[in-house]
């Protein structure tokens, strides 16, 4: 007969750095999902500034929030791009995700 006093112990010693990864690996996913929409909330806010031609205001707007902004002009299109960098906490994700990771989101708006 064996004995297994520690087994389901040392079994879960094992896993449980795993499962820490992958708890932290998901917050991190979820914190990124939401700064994006956070970022396309905020890029609406700017569009719409920039249609009434506020320029002044959306520096206001965007002022301590540690957002990139950049304007180009092609044609009859306005493009309007805000990035943001986020850093990743899971250990590992780096590797695979830059770190900080940088959120970009654009808008293209036609010129009649």
């Amino acid at each position: 007969m064996h004995k297994s006093k520690g087994q389901a112990l040392v079994e879960f010693i094992i896993v449980m750095p795993i499962l820490i990864f992958i708890v932290i690996g998901i917050i991190d996913f979820g914190n990124i999902l939401y700064q994006k929409y956070q970022l396309e909330n905020i890029l609406d806010t700017v569009t719409d500034l920039y249609n009434q031609e506020k320029i002044s205001e959306i520096n206001q707007y965007l002022a301590g929030k540690d957002i990139t902004i950049d304007y180009s002009t092609s044609d009859n299109m306005n493009t309007i791009k805000l990035s943001k960098e986020i850093n990743i906490y899971a250990p590992g994700l780096n590797l695979i995700l830059d770190n900080p990771y940088i959120i970009k989101v654009e808008r293209v708006i036609y010129n009649e």
